[in-house]
């Protein structure tokens, strides 16, 4: 009986901790107003069939599961807040599997739940990390079934590789660590526990949903194929590495437990830091906190084996508190606080007003339709953007933020006389024009102005 009343008591305190969590969260997804990286991802999956999706993709630079997930509720015109509501619930799931699914000491789950990267950061900003960490968390319980069903395994493994391409080092390292492992078992230790025709089926699955991602984001007809250049030949060269440096372990080590889950951290982390350093120009706080989620990875699935010893279970506990404290805290503490209380963006700002003071019907001129883009959920119906440097009209903008190219159309507005248009985060002032708004300063660089060019 008093066995019986623990696990009551225990699973009383995880439902109260989900049900915290889900009030606080909800309520800093509904403070949160939509950037243009979010909105960006509806209005593709709003304005764009399946096929135009997968070719619009490569001018994104992210996989298309993400936009398939928005597409039906964007199709169907439901509000700009069920984008955040979508990656709020994935979040929400997470966590009801993190709490009830996963074997880590409960003072770590609750602090992990309630910083990083379950709080705020994927549940109210609504972009594809919240895949992400739902799939981590799903393959991290599946994680000791992973021989038994290696097909589900890899189905899972394959789906990651359609979420962001910060998560292809995870699927190097799942990969590596279970499909190429327990092949060479059998081929070469006539080691027979494993069913190989479904772990080979498995690979070929990942190894299908690579190329086609790799073909879906950089399969143009102009392929320079040089390494340097090359994210497809960078991306297969890091795998090589990867394959490298497990045949070195392997060979050269004594092998001990949690080799396999060591090496997948190592190579998802350096195939980040990869990503940073060649692939992206900054560090954006929705991707540098993954580097906390692909470290929780690690720890669920060393958790899921029963045989370790508490020693270590301590000192990997005491770390994951520790680097998040030290790296992570106090930035995702200052994003969360400020969110709530200053403007994400001020593009819903800006559409209130053109709602409320320029006529229907009008279609309004913009400098940077990738910045502007954010104001369309917002806008009621009969308004239209043009963008006057690319000359286009702006349903869903797949074009880079050139600031020469908006200098130089905005410096001569003589052909658009009697129009209005929007001037993005203060790029210039427009002279010989009539002033009408400014929006307040947001915490991301998406402020508008608003002029009218006389005649």
């Amino acid at each position: 009986m008093k066995l019986k009343n623990i696990v009551k008591n225990k699973t009383a305190i995880y439902w109260i901790i989900f049900v915290l969590y889900g009030i606080i969260n909800l309520a800093l997804t509904l403070l949160h107003e939509p950037w243009r990286d979010e909105v960006h991802a509806w209005l593709m999956a709003k304005e764009l069939s399946i096929v135009d999706l997968f070719l619009e993709s490569r001018f994104d630079g992210h996989p298309i599961l993400w936009h398939l997930l928005l597409m039906p509720f964007a199709k169907l015109n439901f509000p700009i807040i069920t984008l955040n509501l979508i990656s709020f619930i994935m979040m929400l799931i997470s966590t009801w599997l993190f709490l009830f699914k996963t074997k880590l000491p409960l003072p770590v789950k609750i602090f992990a739940i309630f910083t990083i990267p379950f709080t705020y950061t994927y549940s109210a900003i609504s972009r594809n990390y919240s895949c992400i960490i739902l799939l981590l968390v799903i393959i991290g319980v599946f994680y000791p079934q992973r021989s038994k069903h290696p097909i589900i395994y890899s189905i899972l493994i394959a789906l990651l590789i359609h979420t962001h391409s910060l998560a292809w080092g995870i699927v190097a390292g799942l990969t590596i660590t279970f499909h190429f492992c327990e092949i060479f078992k059998y081929f070469y230790k006539k080691q027979y526990d494993t069913n190989i025709k479904s772990v080979i089926i498995g690979l070929l699955i990942i190894v299908f949903n690579t190329l086609l991602v790799v073909f879906q984001l950089y399969g143009t007809s102009n392929i320079n194929y040089s390494c340097e250049n090359n994210p497809f030949i960078s991306v297969i060269s890091w795998c090589i590495v990867g394959l490298l440096i497990l045949l070195y372990i392997y060979t050269v080590f004594v092998l001990k437990n949690h080799y396999k889950e060591f090496i997948i951290l190592v190579i998802s982390l350096g195939f980040q830091i990869f990503i940073y350093k060649f692939v992206y120009s900054s560090i954006l706080f929705q991707r540098y906190i993954l580097f906390f989620g692909v470290f929780l990875f690690y720890l669920i699935i060393v958790f899921q084996d029963n045989n370790f010893d508490d020693l270590k279970h301590f000192i990997l506990c005491i770390s994951f508190v520790f680097i998040t404290l030290c790296f992570g805290a106090n930035w995702f503490l200052q994003i969360t606080v400020e969110d709530i209380f200053y403007p994400y963006s001020s593009a819903q700002e800006m559409a209130d007003f053109i709602n409320n003071n320029v006529p229907k019907e009008t279609t309004i001129l913009i400098d940077a339709s990738v910045i502007g883009q954010s104001i369309i959920p917002y806008l009621d119906d009969g308004y239209s953007f043009y963008d006057i440097g690319y000359k286009e009209s702006v349903d869903c903008a797949n074009v880079a933020y050139d600031i020469q190219v908006i200098t130089d159309a905005l410096s001569n507005l003589d052909a658009y006389r009697g129009n209005y248009i929007i001037i993005s985060n203060n790029i210039c002032e427009l002279e010989n024009c009539e002033f009408l708004y400014h929006t307040q300063e947001p915490l991301v660089n998406e402020s508008f102005s608003l002029y009218f060019i006389p005649e």
